[in-house]
């Protein structure tokens, strides 16, 4: 090798940090908004997590209590939010959408970045009655938001967000996402038993976020316990596994130890709020 070549490597050896670094900070990213459920929890709040596109744009998944707190610690504003989807209507997923709608009218202009609304059956009507209930304070004076309804096998496109739908195991209409922006996959289970529909969502996903309600000895249809969360994982041969949504009993027993003990051996990340993951 010539002393020219290898002042040409030594020098693109001493980029290649820096150039990972940059590859690193352009990855679509997951943050934990909310881990928890409706119960109070003293580390965990309810359900909530956004999708950080590299352009900075971002994807609201979920939109539980308070879990709008936590956008500043990860730059989160209100001009940024292009979506939310909410997986179904119980309270602990879908309570700050109406603070979000005030916050947007509060600025003077209000904010103009155009806004998806989207959710099961019946989410017109859930935020129709939200416009009902406050009034004008929470309405859309510039028509800048779209109310959309999903249903099972439904694909919308939000900015750089392409959010696929299917119908899972909780209560009517409720709904598992695949979200995929920048060639990146994340399933998200919402609240979900094991179903068929659910391994199929997050077969060949890069992440798959599921809910991991309770022990494995704590049997459930409409939930995931960890059993039936690594059985999940193991089905549909997954690589990278991200649980959430931990009700307090989980507090009392090793997760990690009992999703092992059933069966899944792939990266596995138990969800804290304010974590951030590459997806």
């Amino acid at each position: 090798m010539s002393d020219r070549d290898r002042r040409r490597g030594a020098r693109a050896n001493a980029r290649a940090p820096h150039a990972r670094a940059r590859q690193r900070r352009l990855r679509l990213k997951l943050a934990i908004l909310g881990s928890g459920t409706a119960i109070p929890h003293p580390r965990r709040g309810a359900s909530g997590y956004a999708l950080i596109a590299p352009s900075g744009e971002v994807l609201l998944i979920e939109c539980g209590p308070g879990s709008t707190r936590r956008w500043p610690a990860f730059g989160i504003t209100f001009e940024r939010v292009r979506g939310i989807v909410v997986t179904h209507h119980h309270v602990d997923h879908c309570a700050d959408l109406a603070p979000v709608m005030f916050g947007r009218n509060v600025p003077d202009p209000p904010v103009r970045t155009p806004l998806a609304m989207l959710g099961p059956v019946g989410h017109h009507a859930l935020i129709d009655g939200l416009e009902g209930l406050y009034g004008s304070a929470v309405m859309d004076p510039l028509g800048m938001r779209e109310v959309i309804e999903l249903r099972d096998g439904d694909r919308r496109v939000v900015g750089p967000f392409t959010i696929d739908a299917r119908e899972v195991l909780h209560v009517a209409g409720s709904l598992g996402l695949r979200v995929t922006c920048g060639g990146r996959v994340l399933a998200f289970s919402g609240d979900s038993g094991k179903c068929p529909e659910l391994t199929a969502l997050c077969r060949g996903a890069h992440v798959a976020l599921l809910e991991c309600s309770y022990p494995a000895s704590r049997a459930t249809t409409k939930h995931l316990n960890t059993r039936t969360a690594a059985e999940t994982a193991v089905d549909a041969k997954l690589s990278r596994v991200v649980l959430t949504h931990f009700y307090p009993q989980c507090d009392d027993v090793d997760v990690a130890g009992e999703v092992r003990a059933a069966g899944y051996t792939g990266e596995l990340v138990l969800a804290e709020d304010g974590l951030v993951l590459d997806v």
